[in-house]
């Protein structure tokens, strides 16, 4: 299935483009990667529009493409209206491109090489749930219905272990391992990972296993899917959010609260609680400790505050 997916990508190149058989060289080798089919359709846009742009300037030939070209086309998306952060996305999938005819020999001169992109000003997302407002949100499902304990586990879960929301839509049955109090987690680009599970997790699956999950599932017993929406069928990320707000809407919760601001909260509190980023990093899935710099940025505000409440040298 992802083999065709990727091929449609491919087929969305029109031959008659600059460089058309290196883009699609390009994006076999992110394929090959294990990229996502996202990020894989993401760059052929960008390079579709790349591509479309320098063929309208008179460019018959990859080449023939200078650092002006390039940098003409930049100032042609910021006449566009981009906003800084797609701006910095797409100039950065183009030196990626070029970089990759570098390594492969496909060109001796990178155009890209001195390619000017913008910095993305990162915001420092103070807005996180408190863990008494965890609390309370744990707290919300109606545990008398299936569904209700389905959304409790899948809460719990999503607290003790930081998932994406993808990573948690796409867990299995065989994944948890209640005996040994952990779950296998299929991250960006197909990596595996097994991360722990805390002991409410662990409980909370075990009351979804196998009454209330069974209830959900109906005329469809050979579903392996971990999570069972109300129709028997695998449950869905789009209703899952709206679960969550509405749940955070019942307990009180001032802070905007979506399946991501869970995540965040894990690693907040965990960080907050003496956790180490390298191991915060492997629970995460994160490739660099890199990522982890706006929840650092966090912590180092509630150390900001509580120096300034105990006036340290005054």
């Amino acid at each position: 299935m992802r083999v065709r997916a990727v091929e449609r990508v491919l087929k969305k190149i029109p031959e008659s483009l600059p460089g058309a058989d290196e883009i699609r060289a390009h994006l076999l080798a992110l394929h090959a990667r294990k990229y996502s089919l996202s990020t894989i359709d993401d760059n052929a846009r960008v390079l579709r529009d790349l591509f479309s742009s320098l063929a309208a300037s008179g460019i018959e030939r990859l080449q023939d493409v200078q650092p002006a070209d390039l940098d003409a086309y930049r100032l042609a998306l910021v006449d566009r209206g981009l906003k800084v952060n797609t701006l910095n996305t797409y100039l950065l999938r183009v030196r990626k491109f070029f970089r990759f005819l570098e390594e492969t020999q496909r060109l001796f001169d990178n155009p890209a090489a001195e390619l000017l992109i913008p910095r993305v000003q990162r915001r420092i997302v103070y807005q996180i749930p408190t863990v008494a407002d965890m609390k309370r949100l744990l707290q919300q499902p109606d545990l008398s219905k299936p569904r209700g304990i389905r959304d409790r586990a899948l809460l719990e879960v999503s607290y003790s272990t930081g998932c994406r929301l993808n990573e948690l839509m796409q867990m299995q049955i065989f994944d948890p391992d209640l005996q040994n109090g952990c779950i296998r987690v299929k991250g960006k680009g197909n990596k595996e990972r097994v991360v722990p599970l805390g002991r409410q997790a662990v409980f909370w699956l075990k009351q979804y296993f196998p009454a209330a999950r069974g209830k959900l599932l109906r005329r469809n017993p050979d579903l392996h899917a971990l999570w069972i929406g109300s129709w028997g069928r695998p449950f869905s990320d789009q209703i899952w959010r709206h679960r969550v707000r509405d749940y955070a809407a019942q307990a009180g919760i001032a802070t905007p609260v979506t399946p991501h601001m869970l995540r965040r909260a894990c690693a907040t509190h965990m960080l907050q609680r003496g956790a180490h980023p390298v191991q915060l990093q492997m629970l995460l899935g994160h490739a660099t400790l890199q990522h982890l710099s706006h929840y650092l940025r966090i912590s180092i505000k509630d150390i900001k505050e509580q120096h300034e409440r105990s006036k340290p040298g005054k």
